[in-house]
C-alpha cells in the first residue's frame, strides 16, 4: 500500500525566520522614509488643511487691510505681509497642480520670503 502525504503547497509553506530577516523588514526603505527637503521641495498635497489655511490666512488678512482702511491706527504692513506670505505658503502652493513642480516650489519660496520680510518690518518697523 502506498501512502500519499500531502505535500503543502508554496503559499502553505511556511520557512523559519531569522533575526536578520526581521531586522530588514521592520527598517523602513528609502522610499518609505520621508527626506527633509521633501516637504519644501516635495510635491504639493492638497487637502483640508491647505483649504483651511488658506481661508484662515485669508480672512486674517483681509482684517488687517480693513483695519488699516476704517480706523485711525496706524498702517500693519509687518502683519499684512505675514498673513499674504503664510496664505502662499501654507495654502496655494498646496493647492497648484502637482505635474508644475517648479511653480509650486517658487510659492512656496516666495511665501517664506514675504512671510520672513513681514516678520522684520514687525520687529524693525
Amino acid at each position: 500500500m502506498e501512502q500519499h502525504t500531502a505535500q503543502p503547497s508554496s503559499a502553505q509553506r511556511t520557512e523559519p525566520h531569522t533575526a536578520q530577516d526581521t531586522a530588514q523588514r521592520n527598517v523602513p526603505s528609502a522610499e518609505k522614509t520621508p527626506r527633509k527637503d521633501g516637504e519644501f521641495l516635495g510635491p504639493p498635497r492638497p487637502g483640508r488643511r491647505s483649504v483651511f489655511s488658506l481661508i484662515a490666512f485669508g480672512l486674517l488678512l483681509t482684517a488687517t487691510l480693513a483695519i488699516d482702511g476704517f480706523t485711525d491706527v496706524p498702517p500693519m504692513p509687518g502683519t499684512a505681509l505675514i498673513a499674504a506670505g503664510f496664505m502662499l505658503l501654507l495654502g496655494v502652493a498646496e493647492l497648484l497642480d502637482p505635474t508644475s513642480r517648479r511653480l509650486v516650489i517658487g510659492v512656496r519660496f516666495g511665501g517664506v520670503v514675504m512671510a520672513l520680510l513681514g516678520l522684520v518690518v514687525k520687529l524693525v518697523g
